[in-house]
Formats: structure tokens, C-alpha cells, sequence
């Protein structure tokens, strides 16, 4: 047999062996109607959640993938996606292992209610079989505890050894632009992953440093500083679609702290620590001049601060992010205040000092209730005890009449600052 005739038969066995393949592949691989039902049935099963699939396509030949369309959980406040796409690797599925090399999300929508149904819950058999190497997703749509939607674009990129080696996320259609990166960056001397942190949003920077430790039992700990510069904080809340009480450019040093047993775990027990210093700062809506002068008539308008400082804690926790507020101080021309305030669950609770010439008058204020429209309280008959104390007697009587206002419409004292975590 010559050696053309050796390599007609060889090729025309492999086609015969290809076509069999081919053969063999379409009766074992279900119709694209089969697979959205086989999905959502192993949903259900796997997370205790009924999913309703709209389409499935996929593909062997040239890059394998297989792309869901449409699909939304049964849940009063739905989890839902336009598009999310896997491009699994071929070979290691004859071993049954599943390795994707990418997966793509776009628009999605996650309510943050939503997600309570899958926390703690582990899909059967995902033990460690899936090797993921990274996932970007586009017009991804957050809804917030309070109801607030953000929308989200980013990118994943996994190590073989599972940890992120580079993260990105950024709220597309900002200006200025608000993104978060962090890079993988070697190890300390203690075995720590380091990552490289770059925060840029509100015409400002923040450039930090984060350390991953992860105990022998499998335990993550996550420690690191940012040094935030020049971020505009009417902008910085803007970008979130939150309104902002105050203007101006904040700088400080923040610290971040987390602990759990998966990166799931992990963000949801963030706390952060920031040290603030607010530049040109102001206060929005609420004119101190105007106020004072009126005993609280008026109060429209904008309050320019000389100075303003204070210490920021904020904590993930099941009702949303808590933020609060301590060692506030701020002073104005001829008035200073000091205090706390904590926001969490779209409510204000806030307590303070106002102090007036000095400190002659100190005048004792609060604020609660919802964020958009709170309750404003103060000790007006402070001031206008202080007035009646000037003119019966000047000087002494001021302080006298002062202290006699405050003790009948004085506000309850402010609590004691909670423990650094």
C-alpha cells in the first residue's frame, strides 16, 4: 500500500471516527429546551430556590460554551439576569472535573433581600470540584437594604490557587470616575497575600495596602489601610445616589478590618475606621446664623465651616451598612459643636453641642429620624434664656440665664462614643 493510499485511509477513518464523535455527542447532549429545565431543576435542588430559566444556547466545536438568557428566581424580590455565559475547559470533564476558564455576567439584578435565601447554603458536590479563572460582569444593578440601586461593572481574576490575583470594580457613566482596584503583590514574611489597593472617585485618590491571612483551618483575615486625598464628599455620595449634609474635600487615614471563612463572609463582616479632615467644608441645607437669630424660625440656607474633623467607623451587617460618627467637631465664626451621629436603616441619631461666644452659651441639640427629613431639636430656650440674662445683667447673667434655659429644653446627653473595634 503506498503512502498516499495509507494517508487517504487514515484520514477517512478519522473523519468516519469524527463523525461518530459527532454522532455519539448530539444524542448524549440534550436540546437547548431540555437543558434550561435540567438547570433549573438543579437549581432548586442545590439552593431551595425555584428558577425559571427564558433560553439556554450553547456550543462544542471552536470555544465551548453554554449561555443562559432570562432568568429569574421565584422570590417575591427576584434575583434576575439578562445574560451570564460559562466557557468550560473540554478535556477535564472526561475526569469529571470542571474547570471554566471565564464567565460573563450582564444585567443583572441583585436585591440584597434577595440574598438572605442562599447564606450558609453550599451547592451539593461543589466541594472544591470547580476551578474558576475569571468572571467580569457588565450593568450589574445592586438594590441596597434601603432600596437604593447602584449600578456596577468589574472584573475577577482568579490564581490557581483560587484567591483573586486582580479585582476591579467601577460605577460606569460617573463623572468623576469612582473605581477600586486591587492587585495581588506577594507575601509578608508572615504569609500573608498582599494586595495592592487604588481607589479613585470624586475628583480624589486613596492608595493603600491590604494583607490576607489565611489560618490553617481555613479561616481568612483581612487587615489594611487607605489614605483617602482630596475626595469631594457631595460627589462621593452622588456616585451611590446618596445625598450628602455636608460639602467639601475629605482626607484622613482609613483602616479595614474583616474576618470569615469565605470571601462571601469576608465582605459582609467589613469595618472600616477613618480618621477625617474636611477642607472648604460646609453645611447643606441648615443656615446656623439664621437659626440661632430666629430661636430655630429659619433655618434655609448653608452654614461655611472654618474647620471641621471627626473619626468615621462604618460596619456591614444584615440590615445594611451602619455608619457612625464620633469625635465631630466643627466650628463656624463665633460658634463651635461637637458630637455623634449614627446612620443605618435610612435613620439618623445624632446628639451634640453647640457653643456659642466662646463657650458662654452651650446649647445642647439632637436630630433622629429618617435621613431624607429628619427631626431637628435644640435648647432654644438656652438662647433665649442667655438673652433675657444679658439684659437683666450682663456678663454673669448670661451664663446664669444660659444654664437655666438649657435645664428646662435641653435634649437628653448625648451616650458615651462606642469601643474601637
Amino acid at each position: 500500500m503506498t503512502h498516499a493510499r495509507r494517508w487517504a485511509v487514515a484520514a477517512a477513518a478519522l473523519g468516519a471516527l469524527l463523525a461518530a464523535a459527532c454522532l455519539a455527542l448530539w444524542m448524549w447532549v440534550p436540546s437547548d429546551d431540555e437543558l434550561a429545565r435540567r438547570i433549573e431543576a438543579a437549581f432548586e435542588e442545590r439552593m431551595g430556590q425555584k428558577l425559571v430559566v427564558g433560553a439556554v444556547r450553547w456550543r462544542v466545536l471552536g470555544l465551548p460554551m453554554v449561555e443562559v438568557q432570562d432568568a429569574r428566581t421565584g422570590q417575591a424580590e427576584a434575583l434576575t439576569v439578562k445574560r451570564i455565559a460559562l466557557y468550560p475547559q473540554l478535556m477535564p470533564l472526561w475526569r469529571k472535573q470542571l474547570v471554566i476558564d471565564q464567565v460573563e455576567v450582564d444585567g443583572a439584578v441583585v436585591p440584597r433581600n434577595a440574598l438572605a435565601a442562599y447564606r450558609g447554603k453550599t451547592p451539593q458536590g461543589s466541594s472544591g470540584a470547580v476551578a474558576l479563572g475569571a468572571v467580569s460582569f457588565t450593568n450589574v444593578t445592586y438594590i441596597s437594604y434601603s432600596g437604593i440601586p447602584v449600578v456596577y461593572d468589574g472584573e475577577i481574576v482568579f490564581d490557581e490557587d483560587r484567591l483573586p490575583r486582580r479585582a476591579r470594580l467601577l460605577r460606569p457613566d460617573v463623572t468623576p470616575p469612582a473605581s477600586l482596584e486591587a492587585t495581588r503583590d506577594g507575601r509578608t514574611d508572615s504569609g500573608a497575600d498582599v494586595y495592592r489597593l487604588r481607589l479613585e472617585a470624586a475628583g480624589g485618590s486613596a492608595l493603600g495596602q491590604a494583607r490576607l491571612a489565611t489560618s490553617a483551618e481555613g479561616r481568612m483575615t483581612l487587615t489594611g489601610e487607605l489614605a483617602p486625598r482630596d475626595v469631594d464628599v457631595v460627589a462621593l455620595l452622588d456616585a451611590f445616589h446618596r445625598r450628602s449634609p455636608i460639602a467639601g474635600l475629605a482626607s484622613g487615614e482609613t483602616e479595614l478590618r474583616a474576618q470569615g471563612d469565605t470571601l462571601n463572609e469576608l465582605f459582609r463582616s467589613l469595618h472600616t475606621r477613618s480618621v477625617l479632615k474636611v477642607e472648604r467644608a460646609k453645611i447643606l441645607r441648615f443656615d446656623m446664623e439664621k437659626a440661632v437669630k430666629s430661636l430655630g424660625e429659619d433655618r434655609t440656607g448653608e452654614t461655611p465651616l472654618d474647620s471641621l474633623t471627626g473619626v468615621m467607623d462604618t460596619q456591614n451587617t444584615a440590615q445594611g451598612l451602619k455608619t457612625v460618627f464620633t469625635r465631630v467637631e466643627a466650628a463656624a465664626g463665633n460658634y463651635t459643636a461637637s458630637g455623634q451621629a449614627t446612620l443605618h436603616r435610612r435613620q439618623i441619631d445624632a446628639q451634640g453641642r453647640v457653643e456659642i461666644g466662646g463657650g458662654v452659651v452651650d446649647v445642647p441639640f439632637a436630630a433622629h429620624g429618617p435621613t431624607r427629613k429628619p427631626e431637628f431639636s435644640i435648647a432654644w430656650g438656652t438662647i433665649a434664656g442667655a438673652a433675657v440674662g444679658t439684659a437683666v445683667l450682663p456678663g454673669i447673667g448670661t451664663v446664669l440665664g444660659a444654664k437655666i434655659g438649657g435645664v428646662v429644653s435641653g435634649p437628653p446627653k448625648p451616650p458615651t462614643e462606642p469601643p474601637r473595634h
